[in-house]
């Protein structure tokens, strides 16, 4: 899966009874993971970060040497070939013999790909016992001023149900660089793990669900500590919405944090929104320029459709606009030359699409 802008490549399972009818077979058809993102308030010591110490409830029972692999980044030949020489692990065997391994052989073998693909040789980790394995990459972490340990940190928060590791490595990684790097180098490529992980059901929706409410409340956080500001009557409000059907928001959260830090006006409507109810706002703004996000819906071959049906009932010419991103958009099928409609292929683009509306760059 390729990592999309506004994140829309990844999508939250619906959360209401009646979305959940309606979009259940798309989502299993799919298995794509969505997540919001959001900011809570914490306290971080660095003395009490937890690399995978604690006991938990596994949300799986057992796991193949493929979920291994999707999980760690190791391949599954050498997987078997550090277990024969190494003694590493300890797989049992099923009664179809296929071999299967615990959540505590997953959390051992996590601590030792974090500390292997930092260049530590497999000979000296598969010498240190359990208890210096999991200091050594906490040590590591803590020291970790480039963020290489954070996708570790936030798979172990996930695999664990780990709030306090979740906050302790957002806290870390906010210390040493900006939410918008935070965002671009960490969780995006995080994201898209996850999403070929659920794919692949080495995740399940328990995690997703977890995860996705503790990502929301970190980007609602960041949004809610850019003021508001009072626009210029004569310049574009930006109004986000999904579709109708549509509930994967991640994108669109962003993207009103990127749209605020840089001075514009907003208006966020969020999920599963008519388009015929957008013609509401036509007559407080003169000017407005619609952003939205494709995951799940329009379906396919309804896109182009959708799109035309925007131009044509709801941008009024020469004032409005709609810029749409997200997984559908990156199918070239789904671009056709439509009036007042402006594709957003990745994050630079956007960014530069604000900056190229605004003159001089109000950052």
């Amino acid at each position: 899966m390729t990592v999309l802008w506004f994140y829309m490549a990844v999508a939250k399972l619906p959360q209401s009874r009646n979305m959940m009818i309606r979009g259940r077979n798309d989502l299993n058809q799919q298995k794509i993971i969505a997540f919001s993102l959001c900011l809570n308030q914490f306290t971080f010591t660095a003395q009490k970060i937890s690399i995978v110490t604690q006991e938990h409830q596994p949300f799986k029972e057992r796991y193949t040497i493929q979920d291994l692999e999707s999980l760690s980044g190791i391949q599954a030949h050498t997987l078997r070939i550090w277990e024969k020489r190494y003694d590493l692990l300890h797989p049992m065997r099923a009664g179809n013999n296929v071999r299967y391994y615990s959540h505590q052989d997953l959390r051992k073998l996590l601590n030792i790909a974090a500390l292997y693909h930092q260049g530590h040789k497999i000979s000296r980790i598969a010498s240190l016992p359990e208890a210096e394995l999991e200091e050594t990459v906490r040590k590591e972490m803590l020291v970790d001023h480039r963020g290489d340990f954070a996708g570790h940190s936030l798979r172990m928060a996930m695999l664990n149900y780990d709030h306090a590791l979740f906050d302790q490595t957002i806290h870390l990684l906010l210390s040493q660089k900006t939410f918008r790097e935070v965002f671009r180098t960490v969780f995006l490529p995080f994201l898209n793990d996850i999403g070929l992980m659920w794919q692949t059901s080495v995740i399940t929706v328990a995690h997703e669900h977890f995860l996705s409410n503790l990502l929301r409340q970190k980007i609602l956080y960041q949004i809610d500590q850019l003021h508001a500001i009072t626009a210029d009557p004569d310049q574009k409000v930006f109004v986000l919405f999904l579709p109708d059907c549509e509930v994967h928001e991640i994108g669109l959260l962003y993207a009103q944090y990127e749209l605020m830090l840089h001075g514009c006006r907003t208006i966020y409507l969020g999920q599963s929104v008519p388009l015929e109810s957008l013609s509401d706002l036509q007559t407080a703004f003169p000017a407005i320029i619609f952003v939205t996000s494709f995951t799940i819906h329009p379906q396919d071959g309804q896109v182009v459709d959708y799109l035309k049906g925007v131009s044509k009932n709801l941008l009024r010419k020469g004032s409005d606009e709609l810029w749409v991103s997200g997984r559908k958009i990156h199918n070239p099928e789904n671009r056709g030359k439509i009036k007042g409609i402006r594709y957003i292929l990745g994050a630079d683009e956007f960014i530069e699409s604000i900056r190229s509306l605004l003159s001089p760059s109000t950052e």
